[in-house]
């Protein structure tokens, strides 16, 4: 069992989606408290407006995290099945890494026979019911709860999202984590638990882009989470 999965099914996890690959950005993510981190390789990323390269231009900086921190380390490895291969896994399980993440119609179906990385697996919402509780009887360790549409990116969250979450833990069977594509704030984390999340993953949209924000950001929901387990 990965780190990030044996943390999960503890108690609630705040993961970091860091928008940039980079020294600086790490370390105020894990100074402000982050359980986990994940980066980026192969993939336009929306929320921070960044392109990303291959792991093989990120190698020596992957190894350099995956030393310095003690707790999980992922990365989305791709977006598209097509540029998901496995020559980039293994690097990135040779790196240290503890979880791969990728929507599930971007992970190529031989992800599903490697045994060598946990898979964080990401539906949006148009995955039907028959989708997602065949989550329960394959080899996927977490399912990421990536519902919002693109242009309501930023926007505040209501209920019918709480509703989606709940959902979703209940048909999967797995830790759900719940990513800030919703304009998330710390006062909701309570509402976000009893729909049944395992994790927050809080990245551009709520953490900004620069090392200071990202800090700050990081230790406003390490404090609020905190407070959910006393």
């Amino acid at each position: 069992m990965s780190k990030l999965v044996r943390l999960l099914k503890q108690q609630p996890a705040l993961i970091i989606s860091l928008p940039g690959n980079s020294m600086e950005l790490f370390r105020a993510a894990v100074e402000g408290g982050a359980d986990a981190i994940k980066i980026h390789f192969n993939v336009e990323h929306r929320a921070s407006g960044t392109r990303f390269g291959s792991i093989a231009e990120y190698g020596e900086l992957l190894s350099d995290m995956c030393r310095s921190f003690s707790g999980p380390i992922g990365a989305v490895v791709g977006d598209s099945v097509q540029n998901v291969t496995r020559e980039e896994v293994n690097r990135l399980t040779e790196a240290g890494a503890d979880f791969i993440s990728l929507y599930a119609h971007h992970a190529p179906g031989w992800l599903l026979n490697c045994d060598r990385i946990s898979k964080m697996i990401a539906v949006s919402g148009d995955y039907e019911a028959g989708a997602v509780s065949a989550f329960r009887s394959l080899p996927i360790e977490m399912l990421e709860a990536s519902i919002v549409p693109a242009h309501e990116y930023g926007s505040l969250m209501s209920v019918k999202d709480l509703l989606q979450y709940r959902w979703l833990a209940e048909q999967s069977g797995k830790p759900v984590i719940v990513p800030s594509q919703r304009s998330i704030r710390v006062d909701e984390l309570e509402a976000l638990r009893l729909s049944g999340m395992s994790g927050i993953m809080i990245g551009a949209m709520v953490t900004g882009t620069d090392a200071q924000s990202i800090y700050e950001a990081t230790g406003t929901f390490r404090r609020g989470l905190d407070e959910l387990g006393r």
